[in-house]
């Protein structure tokens, strides 16, 4: 190297974007013969030598540390960021900038990663053009061949590409890149996520004629394809030099053309089209001298309707999307093939079929398994400015000013290079539908001019920039578009007047346990036309994986962070599903089922595929009376899209049930396809066709079996404590002074390990952050009803025996947090049967001014060994009153083990709705069961509420000795308000009065 070679204002002017970089152009690799071309991957291709592997690699705190020969060098994996191998830590920050907000400049001691490869050219090759492509590099870089500075670039998640031909020999070539964590361009991304530095994207070569096609322009309708090409000329350019084209369907050639004034154009008579559920693709070979060039085709329209619809192929579309980052716990912001299959794979079999690229371009490769499988894409510039907003005081949103750099002529070229290099390179991917100008970066000037050179470019695509409703959504704009924006609004939105389609580009905040609303958005989107549809924030959990143990910001001593609030993914970090990610699916299915009413078995049933008829799938159902299957079917169904029709399911209703009678009807693929197997479900539905009997089937069986032995009840008291025994041998014990039952007993065992509470209390979940401070205590400042710092106080407690034998205890009492008035009081009544069964009913006042509750119910500490849950009610997921479309009611089997969800950062979870009856046990036959006629809500886990409110990483949680099983009267819902909107008021507990009962009976099973 011919010393340091870099000029601190380079990396500090905003003027100065690149240095040696090859003018931008459509992503493809050339093949050297048709076949490989075709059927090959890029590996294949003599023209491709790919450098990723381990380099030579050195790190300096400091830039101007890095001296002109380095001694001794480490090793490092490319591509790779270099914090997820020791080298400084990772950053995790949300808006604000992780350096002072003084633009263009960047801090003086800005680190620097120093890397080194080497390459060989043979003699062959020393004949050809070779050009070096970087396609991701965080955040500068210089590059050197044979010790000759050649190149500079920056734009994170761009490729760039270097002619290195002048500058090669014959044999080995030294490749050195040098890496600045920070530059100018650092402005320009202030993404949510964690951030990491280095070459975190495939760095490769190719060999090119010197005489070749530099870019290739695919435009098309749905009978034409056309092409232009751009000839780049290093030699001497033969005006005889033919270009041919050739067009085709898998194998099978379609025509072949000679491409005259570089351009071509092939007209299919009925082609296949091109949509997220029929992704056909048709191949183009465009042939010079020895080269072949494959670029995928997909016929296919982009338009909207004058009441605001997005049509694709004419055909109205709803986007059913997710924002989605590139993010691996161990690798960081490195994505392999495989990791990126996995992620679309798992997004289709969720009934994802939109993709919002958040907030940068993704590799090429990355749109390419779009086009294949089949997704929508939201291409998004690497533009965001969010810390701007909190640059003096924070979190004063201005429409454009220089404090957004989007009216300053100084950023003007780099702002519109951004979308240039991204158009360019996508331009030819069918899955790109819509051009977004970046993230949360204001609206200017800048902007208006980026909107002009993409339809001067492209005339197909719609253009999106969320910041543009900050200026009332000009006209340039093709889409108005929001973020978490509330149903109530959304809903008015739907009746505007603007013909625009209306988008939620992020929307139901996934963090943690969550979204809980993503349904009712979706049946929003569905009851207004120019409702387009919106993108679930977001795709995974950002997190990195150590020692088996997962951190978040904060947890590499960062001076400024926000936590776990990357940690919002609607999968897990290891892409594990989540309750959440069910649920999307559910809220996202293609299905709509609707009992005709005064009809037991005709169903309506609405086909909600844009694309696809319903006699692709299987449609399965079954009668299910008491959690058993009564009656099952099967049959395939002529629909098209977007109609409805009755069926009539061939099963008579049963007469009676005691617990419930379900239809549930799923959708069966028939046949395997790219990402699922024949016989994947890919919706289901569940209706409910009888009310449950008064009496629940236990209690009336239980009664027949002892009904010969059934005695007088006895009580005992002392000046503490009310025992009572019932004729199975069973008890139960009360605490006179706290009016609190503090014993149920069962062959002399008592299952109670403390007194059952009344409690309130949930720890929060991660959409709870800003409730949670009116709820509870979490600030030296006391304000909210302090609900996690219960003191419970028992006014009265009576008991008596009545006229039919049982026995009944009356208690009144409150609920109040340390230094608050109650916020609840009841009367409850126990009343003790001699068959051993206690119930109980509550009439609850809350106080008029507090806030709505986060559940309200029983807590019971048994011993841990009643690990064994059986329960009917919807499972066999955790659910929630806003989150229970992807569970079905049921009788299910499962331990307390098993309910725990590891959600990294640890908070409530594990609920079941709809109950009707639970039961624990161990494996001596001690059973404890739970029943209600009304149904409850429960819990059962080997954590304590308290456990879970104050670990702030799942690895610090250490299960107790006991099991906790809840019965709620009800749960509050989850929402999204993390970063969403409130909690939808039907979800919230705000009742001011209510009455809840249910039954509790132990016995022994054996």
């Amino acid at each position: 190297m011919e010393g340091v070679g870099m000029n601190k204002t380079e990396w500090q002017d905003p003027t100065f974007l690149q240095k040696g970089r090859e003018k931008e152009r459509a992503y493809f690799i050339p093949y050297r013969n048709m076949d490989t071309a075709l059927q090959g991957t890029k590996e294949q291709s003599s023209s491709y030598q790919l450098l990723n592997g381990e380099w030579d690699f050195k790190y300096y705190e400091k830039v101007y540390d890095v001296p002109e020969v380095i001694e001794q060098w480490d090793r490092i994996t490319v591509p790779s960021n270099w914090q997820m191998h020791g080298y400084d830590k990772p950053y995790y920050t949300n808006v604000n900038y992780p350096h002072p907000v003084d633009p263009p400049y960047v801090p003086d001691d800005n680190p620097c990663g120093v890397y080194r490869t080497r390459f060989c050219i043979d003699e062959q090759g020393m004949e050809q053009d070779t050009y070096l492509v970087l396609e991701g590099v965080n955040s500068c870089y210089y590059l050197y061949v044979n010790g000759r500075e050649i190149g500079y670039s920056q734009c994170s998640h761009m490729p760039s590409e270097f002619r290195l031909t002048p500058y090669m020999k014959q044999g080995d070539n030294e490749l050195v890149v040098k890496v600045l964590k920070w530059c100018d361009g650092s402005y320009l991304e202030d993404q949510d996520f964690f951030r990491l530095s280095g070459i975190f994207r495939d760095v490769y070569l190719i060999s090119r004629e010197k005489t070749h096609i530099r870019d290739i322009k695919i435009e098309n309708d749905l009978s034409k394809v056309s092409a232009r090409i751009e000839i780049c000329d290093n030699g001497n350019l033969n005006e005889e030099a033919i270009v041919w084209s050739s067009l085709y369907d898998g194998n099978v050639l379609l025509e072949k053309k000679q491409v005259i004034a570089n351009k071509v154009t092939f007209t299919v008579s009925n082609p296949k089209l091109w949509t997220a559920e029929t992704p056909n693709l048709y191949s183009m070979i465009f042939q010079m001298g020895e080269e072949y060039i494959p670029i995928h085709v997909g016929f296919r329209t982009i338009e909207t309707s004058n009441q605001g619809e997005l049509l694709i192929n004419g055909t109205p579309v709803k986007l059913k999307g997710v924002n989605h980052h590139d993010t691996h716990p161990t690798k960081g912001h490195v994505m392999s093939i495989e990791d990126i299959k996995k992620d679309l794979i798992t997004m289709k079999q969720l009934n994802i079929n939109t993709i919002r690229t958040s907030h940068y371009p993704p590799t090429s490769e990355f749109l390419e398994l779009c086009n294949q499988y089949g997704f929508y894409v939201v291409d998004e510039a690497d533009i965001e400015m969010h810390g701007f907003v909190s640059k003096i005081t924070g979190w004063e949103y201005k429409a454009y000013a220089k404090d957004w750099l989007t009216d300053d002529p100084l950023w003007e070229e780099a702002l519109l290079e951004r979308i240039r290099r991204m158009v360019e390179r996508d331009k030819n991917h069918p899955c790109v539908i819509m051009w977004s100008l970046g993230n949360e970066s204001g609206y200017g000037s800048h902007y208006d001019k980026m909107c002009e050179w993409i339809k001067t470019r492209d005339k197909i695509r719609l253009i999106h920039n969320e910041r543009a409703n900050m200026v009332d959504n000009p006209p340039c704009v093709d889409v108005v578009s929001y973020m978490y924006m509330d149903i109530t609004t959304l809903e008015k939105e739907g009746e505007s007047k603007d013909t625009r389609p209306y988008f939620l580009c992020e929307y139901s905040h996934a963090m943690g346990n969550g979204p809980g609303d993503v349904k009712d958005y979706v049946d929003v989107f569905y009851r207004y036309p120019r409702l387009l549809g919106g993108c679930i924030w977001e795709w995974a959990d950002h997190t990195v994986l150590k020692d088996g143990k997962y951190y978040y910001g904060g947890d590499f001593g960062e001076a400024t962070h926000d936590g776990n609030f990357c940690v919002d993914g609607l999968v897990f970090a290891d892409r594990s599903l989540k309750a959440g990610s069910l649920e999307a699916k559910a809220a996202y299915q293609y299905l709509r089922a609707e009992l005709v009413e005064g009809s037991g078995s005709e169903v309506m049933i609405t086909n909600l595929y844009d694309f696809t008829n319903l006699n692709d799938f299987i449609l399965r159902w079954e009668l299910v009376k008491d959690g058993v299957t009564e009656v099952q079917g099967e049959l395939i169904l002529d629909l098209e899209p977007h109609q409805s029709k009755k069926i009539v399911l061939a099963y008579k209703l049963p007469e009676k049930c005691e617990l419930g009678c379900f239809l549930n009807l799923s959708l069966i693929r028939r046949e395997d396809c790219q990402w699922a197997e024949a016989g994947y479900e890919t919706a289901m539905v569940q209706l409910a066709l009888t009310e449950v009997e008064a009496d629940s089937l236990f209690y009336k069986v239980y009664r027949e079996e002892i009904g010969a032995i059934k005695e007088s009840l006895h009580a005992e008291e002392n000046d503490n404590v009310l025992e009572i025994y019932c004729a199975d041998g069973s008890g139960f014990s009360f605490d006179k002074n706290k009016g609190c039952l503090c014993g149920i007993k069962v062959k002399g065992q008592n299952l109670l390990e403390e007194e059952a509470k009344i409690t309130a209390w949930r720890a929060p979940t991660d959409n709870d952050r800003h409730i949670k401070y009116q709820w509870g205590i979490f600030t030296d400042n006391i304000s909210g009803w302090n609900m996690n710092r219960l003191f419970h106080k028992c006014y009265r407690m009576d008991w008596k025996v009545c006229q039919d034998d049982s026995i009944s205890i009356q208690v009144s009492g409150s609920l109040a947090g340390v230094a608050r008035e109650p916020f609840a009081r009841y009367d409850a009544c126990y009343a003790v049967d001699s068959y051993g069964y206690l119930k109980v009913d509550m009439n609850v006042k809350i106080h008029e001014d507090c806030i709505w509750l986060p559940r309200f119910g029983f807590e019971f500490v048994l011993p841990e060994e009643m690990e064994q849950v059986e329960y009917f009610g919807k499972g066999p997921y955790e659910n929630y009153i806003d989150m229970c479309h992807h569970v079905k009611t049921g009788r299910f089997y499962t331990t307390a083990s098993k309910e725990y969800v590891p959600y990294i950062k640890p908070q409530e979870h594990g609920n079941h709705t709809g109950v009707k009856y639970l039961k624990l046990h161990n494996d001596k036959g001690i059973a404890l069961e739970f029943y209600s006629e009304e149904g409850f809500e429960c819990n059962v886990s080997h954590y304590t509420s308290e456990q879970l409110t104050n670990a702030l990483h799942n690895y610090e949680l250490v299960p107790s000795k006991y099991t906790i099983a809840r019965v709620d009267y009800k749960v509050s819902g989850i929402g999204s308000h993390s970063c969403g909107p409130e909690l939808i008021e039907k979800y919230r507990l705000r009742e001011k009065n209510f009455s809840f009962s249910f039954g509790i009976h132990a016995k022994y099973d054996r």
